[in-house]
């Protein structure tokens, strides 16, 4: 193997403490190596035990098969590698290896990741279990053949959490594909109520078989202490149907035996910590430390977790899988018996018997209790035994030893059967789907287990692991055996490893060991020692190579694993293989009071047996007792169950790895990891793909990596990647090689014989650089010294000269500083001798002053002295006859308050009266109300009866009035009444005074009373004021409410009055209208004699007559403006002959019109059938009309009918019209304008019922439904849309009053396209309200609009069609922007990552060529040099460069809003920038220094096409593309390991954050200058950031793509013009056929004017 090696070469070399450690060969003999370690040591080695290292790079490889040399030591390193960067999952081929980070890493996890891997093949992202559970789905979709994961490792590794990862991932992917809510499954519980979904209960059961399954351990504090795997059932849909979970071999004698500081299972402490005192007390709870079986251990809390807060989550688990409150009960009360059962003692009794020790009843009496049973029951069933013999049963008893292992037995069998009770019970709750397609199968099981001591539970494991282990050997094999026919390639020669021969040994029928072991328990008096003696003298077991007996050990035997040799210990085999139920217990918990103790133990638990049908001859009586069921046998039934199914499913692996054995981050131990990865397998697999082609590598990157052996092909262009590859091999002369279609495949060590003549190649090409250089830079160091030398005389020269001038130029200065400083100083003795002189003056007359000043102030203090004394005598003298006098006060007063205390009792009864006047006052108000009432009622009648309702007014008024008169009254009287009170007081008070000599004797004895009555008055005196205060408090009240009541009847006056003003306005317009129709009538125009019927008379009726008919009716209804019941005008257009039928209003309907419905009758007149006139004494005069009149009415109503006909025919044609294509006037769209302008026209806006507006909305949704795809259409109808809307806008306005506004706030008011929102508020497609011009529903005059138009009053329809125009809007917008991110999007998967093809062929034949002319090679031959990948524009990026701008173009030609195509565009490069940056985070390839400055190239065209494109239409869209820019920016930086944390974060890339610099940093690799990433002391304050900042939002490193709509109402009414909008519109030729559109050609500024609606 020496002609793999060579001086300088890499190599692995064994290490007992770190496994492997790297050296370097310094020499190579024939058979032997000179190597020197890390540390310096120098070592002689055979070829053979230094395996080769693969190329350096930074942070590992994602897939381990792509290692150049796949080896023990290259595994191990690259597991490492990826570990200290936080890359914890890594692929070998199709395998996922797992390793526990021991710390929470949140950004890797949740549904932001999910959305991430979704539909992604395995390898496009970093790895993750997300992609292994998505690739098992997709498999099951797509081939319709059930998948399993089987998720492997030892206790502590993660297979767990893992597994719950997988199963949250397949529930979130079924719900994706099923729906929301129609798929959705609910499963039922026992009781027939409806529980959670499937996936919920699926995922619930997890908790809940932790809690009972899983017990801390030394390894791990969760440990999984048994075998699961979960069965997701799916329909047709690919929703979970349902669900199985089975379990395998728990670990029972934990129940009875934990060693320290293990803890039993967490169901325990969760009780005895959880457990409210009421179940406390039910149960006879204690604390953990009172139990004997959890107090074996002095561990009794973990950290981080609350024993109580775990019981509750168990609860809720328990209730969400669908287990009822009872049952919950039942459980907990039998977890609660298993530990009494623990606390039994048991002493000696008489001849080897046992009984209960006296301080264990309190525990006997708790257990019986709960289990159902009497003391005495239980005592017999745990110190007795019974043996079944023909005379009949003799009951012996037992000693203490046997009593002991009796109560284990039976705490074991209790929850055991518990434990299975529950699994049965989540599968009958989640309930199992018989009708399901396909599953997915999760095994979450034990790994390989390998102690100092290993007894039958690690037997059983590694059995498990070795049935595994065959299977992902015929898996790996299988997977080679398809990669080699993919390719064609001949590998019918490659040996497969087996171990069939280990499985034989231990599970062969009749003499394998677990025969063997059922054999010796059918014994009752066999040992453990038998049990080894047969094995060993048993050929078929001590004759296996994989069987062998230890030295020292006399019942022992070693099995040789795939994973090495394990040694086992015999003494317990045979009890743990026993699993049988004592016939005491069976019979005494089969009788329990308890439904569910009888439940656990049915009557067929008694005759169930397993394997075994009785004992052998004379023993079979004497055990009967016992029932014997094999463990192992078992066991190895539900393994091969377990196998056929996974036979039947697509298998994926996933094996976790536990990185050290404290449980610590970012602690990676070699040996525990290395005694893992042979354990998981892992090695195993390397073996497997060792045995046939282990490199296997693409042409691409062969041909990249060895180029240089054949320099002279490269120049060819005939040659491909293939070729060249083929012509490599060749030349190197190897012949254990294969070409496939698309890789090179190589067996072992030819790889190195490649290298080892690449490394020569390369050392002897670096021995001509170096020469070279050498010369170069010898060169270069000569010309730099000459240069120096003179440069150093001339600043020599110069400094000379310098230094002269500088010493004259000192001269000059120290003589003018002389003569300064000789000033300053005879200036400064002057000054300071003047104040010495002054200071001392000063200091003299102040100290004469001061004796002055104190003389005074001591003659003033004498003075204030003796004042303060005679004042204080004065009052010392004052207060003393004043204490007295008040004594004398207080006693007198006390006598006579009691007396007044009786007579306040007396007055206090006339409050009541108080009372009385209060309810009356607020009958007063309730009257007051009840008319207020009443005036709103009359709100109706003001447009008919102005007269009454003024008259009401004043009414209402004059009662207000007398209201208010009323309570002035009253309060005057109250105000009075409570004066005359006070008045009384204040004489009793006096005639007290009077009194006071007289009652000096009792004055002591009354003291006490008359603080209380002093009291006493008081609080009454406090009372009425307050009562005081709640009147004139009411009766401002009433007075603000009046005031109120008043003003709102002024306002409905108004509103009346402008109503009856709009009406008359209205009646005028229609009069105008009139004549123009009857004008048309006499210029032919319109034939009212074709719709006259045959019975009619032919001729017409007189035009004169007809106009003054109408005029005499609309001069009666001028006349009578005030009356009290305005009757509708005979004969009017507007009124009664007009049926706007052709508007959506229904003929049939009285007072159909605007006007008709103002002046209709609601007080009750009625209108005659004939005229439509009310039947008042004022229409008596009419109702004479001849029939004359009648007829020329009836003519005209043909006449009004044609006009509607009419109308309805244009809108028609407005409809048809609106359906082409348009086009566009002066910029702006004329199907928009076409659509304004006639329901101007035509007053639609004004109507309250019409069918035009939804006509309108089902053309333009079904012109938009049926071209979606089109961006061209959709340019179209925005443009159009947009332009209509703000047209709206502008000019339309809620009509006065109210009425329609409170319309669209009613929950009946939803449009097509409108959501309800909270509180019935009407809302548009996205719930943007519309604001309200003002308060109360009043416009203002619009001045805003064109001309200074006045707005439009619309009414109901007219607002709601602009409510559905907004919706549309909100649709077209996100469909255009959809419809180019789906154009978009899979090009921007190859933008990210640099095509191999394009990237170094053009610089290796460039150098080959210059190499072959024997050119010097120049030192930026491999910097950004003529082959950069940036040097020519992606075609890729040329095509989303391409789709922009025909989308631009198409935005242009539809005169979409520019601030709209902004928006656009600023969403588009959003997303161009989440999916690019997303990419680099997620794929490893992406992050290099080459990738990077080929995204750069393409984001500098980005860049130079927003320039192009202007502002104007693209606005600020670089800066949406800034967190892929600054990314990018820190991958192609030199020397980031000598950048800070702050200059990255604040200067580098100031917009990222901690996580995503994190992530970039990590996974960053050189593939072209081989420089490092960020130092470790960077990398070390990024992750204490993390650590430190965990909030839910920083979790995730990836960005969100926002699909909200960038705009709102309020901008497309700020940012458009109204240029051009209100100018002619040009006919379009389907409405020429009509002159009904001309009015299409009138300018509305000019054919209005100002202050008047556009008509």
């Amino acid at each position: 193997m020496t002609d793999q090696h060579t001086q300088g070469t890499k190599v692995w070399l064994a290490d007992p403490q770190q496994g492997w450690i790297q050296g370097d060969v310094l020499k190579v003999e024939k058979d032997l190596l000179h190597v020197k370690t890390e540390q310096g040591n120098v070592k002689q080695l055979q070829p053979h035990e230094c395996p080769l290292q693969n190329p350096g790079g930074r942070g590992g490889v994602e897939d381990m098969t792509t290692l150049s040399y796949l080896n023990e030591p290259g595994v191990l390193h690259n597991l490492r590698t990826r570990y200290t960067h936080d890359a914890i999952y890594t692929y070998t081929g199709s395998i996922l290896i797992a390793i526990n980070p021991f710390a929470s890493l949140p950004h890797l996890y949740g549904q932001h990741m999910m959305e991430q891997y979704r539909g992604r093949n395995m390898g496009d992202l970093s790895p993750h279990v997300y992609a292994i559970a998505d690739s098992a789905y997709r498999q099951m979709r797509r081939m319709d053949r059930s998948q399993s994961i089987l998720v492997s490792g030892e206790s502590g590794a993660g297979k767990t959490e893992t597994s719950k990862l997988i199963m949250q991932y397949l529930a979130w992917m079924g719900n994706q594909e099923g729906g929301d809510g129609s798929a959705s499954v609910i499963a039922a519980d026992a009781n027939g109520t409806t529980g959670s979904s499937v996936e919920q209960q699926v995922l619930q059961s997890n908790p809940l078989l932790e809690a009972f399954g899983n017990a801390k351990t030394v390894r791990n504090d969760n440990s999984s202490r048994f075998g699961k795997f979960v069965e997701l059932q799916f329909n047709l849909k690919g929703r979970i149907s349902g669900a199985a979970v089975r379990t395998y071999l728990l670990e029972r004698s934990r129940v009875c035996n934990i060693t320290n500081p293990e803890r039993n299972y967490h169901a325990f402490y969760q009780l005895c910590y959880g457990a409210s005192e009421e179940e406390r007390e039910r149960w006879s709870l204690k604390n953990a430390q009172d139990f004997h079986y959890l107090n074996q251990s002095s561990c009794y809390d973990l950290p981080r977790v609350s024993n109580a807060k775990e019981y509750q989550d168990t609860r809720r688990a328990m209730t969400l899988v669908g287990i009822p409150i009872e049952e919950q009960d039942a459980v907990w009360q039998l977890v609660a018996v298993v530990l009494h059962l623990g606390n039994l003692q048991f002493t000696e009794g008489e001849e080897d018997s046992s009984r209960v020790s006296e301080p264990a009843v309190e525990h006997l009496e708790a257990a019986a209790r709960l289990l159902g049973t009497r003391p005495d029951t239980l005592v017999k069933a745990l110190t007795t035994r019974t043996r079944q013999t023909p005379d009949g049963p003799i009951v012996s008893p037992i000693d203490v030893k046997a009593a002991v292992d009796n109560r284990d037995s039976l705490a074991k069998t209790l929850y055991s059967r518990l434990f299975d009770w529950l699994v049965d019970k989540i599968n009958r709750s989640v309930g199992q789907d018989p009708h399901a397609v396909t599953m997915v199968g999760v095994l979450d099981i034990y790994g390989f287990e390998c102690f100092k001591e290993n007894d039958f539970e690690q037997f059983c494991i590694n059995l498990a692991n070795e049935k595994l282990q065959q299977h992902f050997n015929q898996h790996v094999f299988k997977m080679e055996q398809a990669e080699y026919e993919r390719e064609k390639i001949d590998w019918s020669y490659i040996e497969f490893v087996d171990n069939q021969d280990v499985l034989d040994l231990i599970e062969r029928k009749p003499l394998g060991i677990l025969d063997l072991l059922d054999e010796q328990c059918r014994f009752p008096k066999a040992t453990y020692e038998d049990f080894a003696t047969r094995m060993y003298q048993t050929d078929e077991v001590a004759k296996s190579s994989r069987f062998s007996k230890p030295k020292l050990a006399r019942a022992g035997f070693t099995i040789e694993h795939y994973a090495g040799a394990v040694s086992y210990k015999t003494n317990n085999f045979l009890d743990k293989n026993k699993d049988f139920v004592v016939a005491e217990h069976q019979a005494m918990l089969q009788s329990s009071a308890f439904p569910f103790m009888r439940l656990l133990f049915p009557p067929s638990c008694a005759i169930e047996d397993g394997n075994d049908k009785g004992g052998k001859g004379g023993n079979k009586g004497a055990m009967s007792g016992y029932k014997f069921a094999s463990v192992g046998s078992r066991f190895k039934r539900q393994l091969g169950e377990l196998m056929e199914a996974l036979q039947r499913m697509e298998p994926h692996y996933i094996r976790c790895i536990k990185p050290n054995s404290r449980n610590r981050p970012m602690d990676f131990e070699n040996i525990n990891v290395l005694h893992q990865l042979r354990c998981g397998g892992v090695l195993e697999a390397v073996r497997i793909s060792c045995a046939g082609f282990p490199t296997k590598i693409p042409f691409i990157d062969f041909v990249d990596h060895f180029w240089n052996l054949v320099p002279e092909l490269l120049s060819r262009a005939d040659l491909d990647d293939g070729a060249l590859s083929k012509a490599i091999v060749s030349k190197a002369g190897l012949t254990q090689h294969q070409a496939g279609s698309t890789k090179m495949f190589l067996r072992a060590g030819q790889m190195a014989v490649l290298d080892k003549m690449r490394t020569e190649l390369m050392h002897s090409s670096a021995v001509i650089v170096q020469r070279h250089l050498r010369g170069w830079l010898a060169r270069q160091q000569y010309a730099r010294i000459r240069w120096a030398v003179f440069t150093i005389q001339a600043w020599t020269r110069g400094m000379s000269a310098r230094t002269e001038a500088r010493r004259r130029r000192h001269e000059h200065a120290a003589t003018k500083a002389q003569t300064a400083w000789r000033r300053h100083v005879a200036r400064a003795r002057f000054l300071h001798t003047r104040h010495a002189i002054l200071t001392i003056q000063a200091a003299w007359r102040g100290k004469q002053a001061r004796a002055l000043a104190a003389d005074l102030r001591q003659q003033n203090a004498a003075t204030r002295i003796q004042t303060a004394w005679r004042a204080h005598s004065a009052r010392c003298k004052y207060s003393l006859s004043q204490r007295r006098v008040v004594r004398l006060q207080c006693l007198w007063r006390s006598k006579l308050a009691r007396r007044e205390l009786r007579r306040r009792r007396q007055a206090a009864r006339a409050a009541e009266k108080i009372l009385q006047d209060k309810k009356d006052l607020e009958a007063r108000v309730a009257e007051l109300q009840r008319i207020l009432e009443q005036a709103r009622v009359e709100r109706s009648n003001f447009r008919q009866n102005l007269r009454e309702e003024q008259k009401g007014r004043e009414a209402a008024e004059a009662a207000l009035q007398a209201a208010q008169d009323s309570f002035k009254a009253e309060s005057a009287a109250a105000r009075d009444k409570f004066r005359t009170n006070l008045a009384s007081q204040s004489e009793a008070i006096k005639t007290a005074q009077e009194q006071l000599q007289e009652m000096s004797g009792q004055l002591q004895e009354a003291r006490t009373a008359a603080e209380a009555a002093k009291a006493s008055l008081s609080a009454e005196k406090i009372g009425a004021q307050q009562r005081i205060a709640s009147l004139e408090k009411q009766r401002a009240e009433l007075e603000s409410k009046a005031q109120a009541t008043k003003d709102d009847l002024m306002n409905r006056l108004s509103n009346a009055c402008k109503q009856r003003d709009a009406a008359r306005e209205e009646a005028l317009l229609s009069s105008e209208k009139l004549a123009k129709l009857q004008e048309d009538i006499d210029s032919g125009a319109l034939q009212p004699a074709s719709s006259v019927p045959a019975t009619q008379p032919a001729a017409p009726p007189s035009p004169d007559g007809f106009m003054e008919k109408a005029a005499a009716g609309l001069k009666y209804f001028r006349g009578q403006p005030q009356t009290t019941s305005i009757p509708a005008p005979p004969a009017s257009p507007i009124t009664a002959n007009r049926m706007p039928e052709a508007n959506g209003i229904d003929p049939s309907t009285p007072f159909s019109t605007p006007v008709a419905r103002r002046l209709a009758p609601e007080n009750g007149v009625v209108s005659t059938p004939r005229s439509g006139l009310p039947f008042t004494p004022e229409a008596e005069g009419l109702d004479a009309l001849s029939d004359v009149d009648r007829r020329q009415k009836e003519l005209y109503s043909r006449q009004q009918q044609l006009l509607r006909e009419q109308r309805s025919q244009d809108q028609q044609h407005l409809l048809t019209a609106i359906s082409e294509d348009l086009g566009f006037n002066r910029g702006r769209p004329v199907a928009a304008l076409l659509i304004f302008r006639s329901c101007l026209q035509w007053k639609v806006f004004q109507l309250n019922q019409t069918q035009l507006f939804d006509r309108i909305i089902n053309t333009m949704g079904g012109q938009i439904e049926a071209k979606q795809d089109n961006n061209t259409c959709l340019s179209y109808w925005l443009s159009n849309t947009v332009t209509l809307l703000y047209l709206l806008q502008k000019n339309i306005k809620p009509a006065s009053g109210g009425t329609y506004n409170s319309r669209l706030r009613s929950p009946a008011s939803r449009g097509f396209f409108s959501r309800g929102g909270s509180g019935g508020t009407f809302s548009s497609f996205f719930s943007r309200s519309t604001s309200s011009p003002g308060p109360g529903g009043e416009a203002s005059i619009h001045g805003g609009s064109a001309g200074g138009f006045r707005q439009v009053e619309a009414k109901y329809p007219a607002l709601l069609f602009k409510q559905q125009l907004d919706a549309f809007v909100q649709k077209i917008f996100p469909m255009l922007r959809d419809n180019v991110k789906k154009e978009i999007t899979p090009q921007l998967a190859a933008c990210i990552h640099a095509p191999r093809t394009a990237t170094s062929r053009s610089t290796r034949r460039t150098l080959s060529t210059n190499q072959s002319l024997g050119a010097e090679p120049s030192p930026t031959a491999s910097g950004a040099g003529s082959g950069h990948p940036g040097a020519m524009l992606s075609p890729h990026w040329r095509t989303i460069l391409q789709v922009f701008d025909n989308l631009l173009e198409t935005l242009q030609r539809a005169f979409v809003p520019s601030f709209l195509v902004r928006k656009l565009f600023q969403q588009l490069f959003s997303f161009v920038n989440v999916q690019l940056f997303n990419q680099l985070l997620l794929r490893r390839e992406c992050c290099s220094f080459s990738n990077g400055e080929y995204v750069k190239t393409g984001l500098a065209e980005v860049e130079n096409w927003i320039h192009t494109a202007g502002k104007e239409w693209v606005g600020e869209s670089w800066d949406e593309l800034r967190y892929i820019r600054q990314a990018v920016t820190f991958l192609v930086i030199h020397q980031k390991h000598k950048k800070s944390l702050e200059e990255i974060t604040n200067d580098l890339c100031p917009v990222l954050s901690v996580q995503q610099l994190y992530r970039i940093s990590t996974m960053y690799w050189d593939d072209r200058f081989g420089t490092e990433t960020v130092s470790q002391d960077v990398l070390a304050r990024m992750k204490q950031l993390m650590v430190d900042n965990q909030s839910a939002a920083s979790h995730s490193f990836l960005l969100d793509d926002d699909s909200s709509i960038p705009f709102s109402l309020d901008d497309i009414q700020n940012l458009m013009e109204d240029r051009d909008m209100y100018s002619e519109v040009p006919v379009p030729p389907s409405l020429k056929v009509t002159r009904n559109f001309d009015f299409l050609a009138r300018d509305l500024r000019r054919a209005q004017p100002s202050g008047n609606a556009p008509d």
